[in-house]
């Protein structure tokens, strides 16, 4: 069983992604509301921001074994079988397009769910129908890294 982070540079991209949406959705408002109590909010809503995304890079992460492949986020475990896996698709993941494993949502299985709602947002429900597991953010070049060797010494399957 190993686990593999988000690389260097997926962190640096995540990161300035999601500042600089935190600059655009908030700084508006910090800008033209001259309430003070206003500005307070959104301050501790940017705040809260920066730190869940600081939080996200230290701790995103995939997990695979000989068993399946899970997916770790702060706030969320996805994990499914390798026999589960349909296809290697590329996906926005992060503010960034990335080469993700395509598997059926009625295969994957949520093992932990830390969001204050009782079921899973739309892209795990309506909206498409699939889970993703971002690869290349956690490995550069990853069908040749050490990720690679392990997905397809597990599911061979999507090399054929």
């Amino acid at each position: 069983m190993n686990s593999y982070y988000l690389t260097t540079r997926s962190k640096y991209i995540f990161l300035a992604v999601s500042l600089l949406a935190l600059v655009a959705t908030i700084g508006p408002f910090l800008y033209f509301i001259p309430v003070l109590c206003f500005r307070i909010y959104f301050l501790g809503l940017g705040l809260f921001g920066i730190y869940a995304t600081l939080k996200r890079i230290r701790s995103e992460h995939i997990i695979v074994s000989d068993h399946g492949i899970e997916y770790h986020t702060p706030w969320m475990i996805v994990e499914t079988k390798w026999e589960s896996i349909e296809k290697v698709s590329f996906f926005w993941h992060n503010g960034y397009r990335y080469e993700c494993l395509l598997v059926d949502n009625s295969q994957t299985r949520i093992r932990k769910w830390s969001f204050p709602e009782r079921h899973p947002p739309a892209p795990f429900r309506e909206w498409t129908r699939k889970t993703i597991f971002p690869l290349s953010c956690f490995a550069n070049n990853w069908r040749d890294s050490e990720l690679g060797q392990q997905i397809k010494q597990y599911a061979h399957h999507l090399f054929q």
